[in-house]
C-alpha cells in the first residue's frame, strides 16, 4: 500500500511489540482513499489489532445515512469481532444454520447498547469495552480528529497504551499485500485459541435476552 493514500496519522501500541507488526488499509465505498487504517501486532501469545478512522470522513459517510455516527464506531468494533471469534473456529464440521444471521444480530444489539459498556483506560484515555470469545475489543472517542478501534486476544484491552505513529511507519510492513502467501494477517495466525460452534452460538444466547433489547 502507499504511504500517500493515508491521509491522517493511524494510531497504535505505545511499546516495542516483540514480534510482528503489519499494516491493513480498511476501505469502504470511497476508492481513493482508504477508510481506515488497521495496524496489526502479533506475538505468539498474542494479538492486538488498533484502528483509526478519521472522524470527519466517517461522520460524513454516516451523516448522509442518518446514522449516529457513535453507534456505528460500537458497530464497527462489535463487527469485527465477530469475524474474530468466527477465525477462533477449527473442528470440523459444518457451520449451523443461521448462526451467520445470529452473530450480526448480535453485533448489531450489543452496538446498541453502546453507552451502557464497561468504561476502561488506554493510557489517560477512557474507551467503552466488550468482549466475546477470547476477544476483548473497545472504542474510544478521546482521540483529537480520530475514532479509536482495538480488539486484543491473549493481553486484556485495559493494558493498551496507544501512540500515534509517524508517516513512515516504522516497524510496521506494508510492502506487501497482507492476503499474498507468507505475508501476515489477522485471520493468519496460528496461535489464536480454538473455538467450537457450539461455543460460539452459546456464548449469543445471553446477551440476547438482556432487557432493553
Amino acid at each position: 500500500m502507499e504511504m500517500t493514500a493515508i491521509d491522517f496519522a493511524p494510531f497504535g501500541l505505545d511499546a516495542d511489540w516483540p514480534t510482528r507488526r503489519w499494516l491493513e488499509p480498511v476501505y469502504g465505498r470511497r476508492d481513493e482513499l482508504a477508510r481506515g487504517i488497521r495496524l496489526g501486532h502479533a506475538s505468539d501469545s498474542a494479538m492486538v489489532l488498533i484502528c483509526t478512522f478519521p472522524r470527519a470522513r466517517f461522520d460524513d459517510d454516516v451523516d448522509a445515512t442518518g446514522g449516529d455516527p457513535v453507534r456505528e464506531i460500537a458497530f464497527e468494533t462489535t463487527y469485527t469481532q465477530i469475524n474474530l471469534a468466527l477465525h477462533q473456529i477449527r473442528t470440523a464440521g459444518a457451520r449451523p444454520d443461521g448462526l451467520i444471521g445470529s452473530l450480526v444480530r448480535y453485533a448489531n444489539q450489543q452496538a446498541n447498547r453502546y453507552r451502557d459498556w464497561p468504561i476502561s483506560r488506554w493510557g489517560a484515555e477512557s474507551a467503552s469495552t466488550t468482549s466475546l470469545a477470547s476477544w476483548q475489543s473497545g472504542f474510544s472517542l478521546a482521540y483529537p480528529d480520530v475514532y479509536v478501534i482495538a480488539h486484543a486476544c491473549g493481553i486484556g484491552v485495559d493494558r493498551l497504551r496507544l501512540t500515534p505513529v509517524e508517516d513512515s511507519m516504522p516497524g510496521y510492513d506494508h510492502s506487501a499485500d497482507p492476503l499474498e502467501l507468507g505475508a501476515m494477517h489477522w485471520e493468519l495466525w496460528p496461535s489464536r485459541p480454538e473455538l467450537g460452534y457450539e461455543d460460539l452460538a452459546k456464548m449469543l444466547v445471553a446477551p440476547s435476552t438482556d432487557a432493553g433489547t
